[in-house]
């Protein structure tokens, strides 16, 4: 058995609800705020449009989906933990592969999410999966990627860390990079909020500090000649079109 496999038989409880990180992971409020402030001006505005969420984990944006109102949408994961957490809520998964699954549902898809999943593929990988990907959207489908950002001073390094299935980590030139090559087009490249509610006082407090560390980590770049990079956040989100 291969190392993905050994870790991934037990990723739910060793990994995405270990520790402190379990509240986070299953507060399903907190999710559908944070998903509804990131994603949701993003995603088809026709509600029966045919969405795949990618690693589908423990099923917090398939949860957003259904309560978004969509109708039509399937969440996929290697991971067996997985697959029974999603079925124990009532959501709609498949155990499967996702290059085989994206290679058997080519121009099927209007949207196609990965959160926190490119990461885990080796570079090799990573280029037959954005591949695929496109080759599974259908004309003008989206695809939405989220992933660490390597840029991150304080979570960079830390994020490539965490998770020992993890490969690569991205930052915004490089994630603008690989969906350029394999053909998407109006590609952005977003910081993700993770201060969601709006009425906390500490959100705001922490809002300003987040702003006023991306201001000096920019300028701080621009003098050591990285001109090219933007954006700070701990996490962003890709969004590419698929043009054809």
């Amino acid at each position: 058995m291969d190392y993905r496999a050994r870790l991934y038989e037990r990723y739910v409880t060793t990994q995405l609800a270990a520790g402190d990180r379990e509240i986070l992971q299953t507060d399903s409020r907190l999710w559908e705020k944070y998903f509804r402030k990131n994603y949701l001006k993003h995603l088809p505005p026709d509600k029966t449009a045919r969405i795949l969420d990618a690693g589908c984990g423990m099923g917090q944006f398939l949860e957003f989906l259904r309560v978004a109102g969509y109708q039509d949408f399937l969440g996929i994961d290697r991971g067996d933990e997985a697959i029974r957490y999603c079925r124990a809520r009532n959501l709609t998964v498949e155990k499967s592969d996702l290059l085989e699954h994206l290679g058997a549902h080519e121009n099927t898809y209007d949207a196609i999410v990965l959160n926190d999943i490119i990461e885990h593929f080796t570079k090799s990988e990573i280029c037959d999966v954005v591949e695929n990907i496109y080759k599974a959207l259908r004309p003008n489908g989206v695809v939405l990627i989220k992933t660490a950002n390597a840029a991150n001073p304080i979570t960079g390094a830390h994020s490539m860390a965490i998770d020992l299935t993890h490969e690569f980590i991205f930052s915004e030139e490089s994630l603008n990079q690989v969906l350029s090559v394999f053909g998407f087009r109006d590609i952005r490249i977003l910081p993700l909020n993770i201060y969601v509610k709006e009425w906390n006082p500490i959100h705001w407090a922490a809002r300003a500090v987040a702003a006023w560390l991306n201001l000096w980590w920019r300028i701080l770049f621009v003098l050591y000649g990285r001109t090219s990079t933007h954006c700070f956040a701990k996490n962003i989100l890709a969004v590419g079109r698929k043009i054809s």
